[in-house]
């Protein structure tokens, strides 16, 4: 019985010295194998690496970045996408608000030779008011007038409240309308009263007489020769 104790603190005590020398080895830092390493010190040496590599603040002089908006969409009401709609054009496109205000008011009146209300309108009178109302353009009452003291504007500079004139009797300037987008026109048309029409139509490109931008205190008095469309 005294040998079979003895072996056993023999063993015993062999394990305990193995132990004890593989805790030394982990402490000093020796490659002992099967020493449990912590992941925290494995993230920490990464994260001291790449720090080393990459600036503190990597973006910090960058440029700032803008953003200028040049039309809202989603605050856009149902009037801009009505007439988007009406003239087949983007609704970025139709940013001056009172101007649709205006044509809206003014939709469906019937034409009136000589009239100038809701009752019945002709097309310089309707004309006149939306430069009026709108720009703050003072003009004569007569299409034939108005076409005198414009200047002249090419088909392809066209621009949102210029006048378009048009000879529908053969007689000279006898009807006019006003510019708005992607040859685009609205006119107190004898059919149809105020209404949206289109200079690449077959009838307005056959009678289209012409163009020209009313600049209050700019006007100036042109040729009333009729012009003949390049489009």
């Amino acid at each position: 019985m005294r040998f079979y104790f003895l072996v056993v603190i023999v063993v015993v005590a062999s394990s305990c010295s193995s132990t004890r020398a593989r805790i030394t080895k982990a402490a000093t830092g020796s490659p002992t194998a099967g020493v449990y390493t912590a992941p925290s010190d494995t993230k920490a040496s990464s994260s001291q690496a790449v720090s080393q590599r990459q600036p503190a603040n990597p973006v910090h002089d960058a440029p700032d970045i803008r953003f200028i908006p040049y039309f809202n969409i989603e605050a856009g009401d149902i009037l801009h996408f009505k007439y988007a709609i009406k003239m087949n054009v983007e609704v970025e496109k139709l940013m001056n608000t009172a101007l649709y205000n205006f044509i809206d008011h003014w939709w469906g009146t019937p034409y009136k030779l000589g009239g100038a209300s809701k009752k019945g309108i002709d097309c310089s009178a309707f004309t006149q008011m939306l430069l009026s109302d709108i720009y703050d353009v003072k003009i004569p009452r007569t299409a034939y007038a108005q076409k005198t003291i414009v200047q002249p504007v090419e088909p392809e500079d066209l621009q949102e409240g210029d006048l378009i004139f048009f000879n529908t009797r053969g007689r000279g300037i006898s009807h006019v309308g006003i510019y708005l987008h992607d040859n685009k026109f609205v006119h107190a048309a004898s059919s149809r009263g105020v209404t949206i029409s289109s200079l690449t139509e077959n009838y307005w490109t056959k009678r289209y007489a012409g163009a020209g931008r009313a600049i209050q205190d700019k006007l100036v008095v042109t040729d009333t020769k009729e012009a003949q469309p390049s489009f």
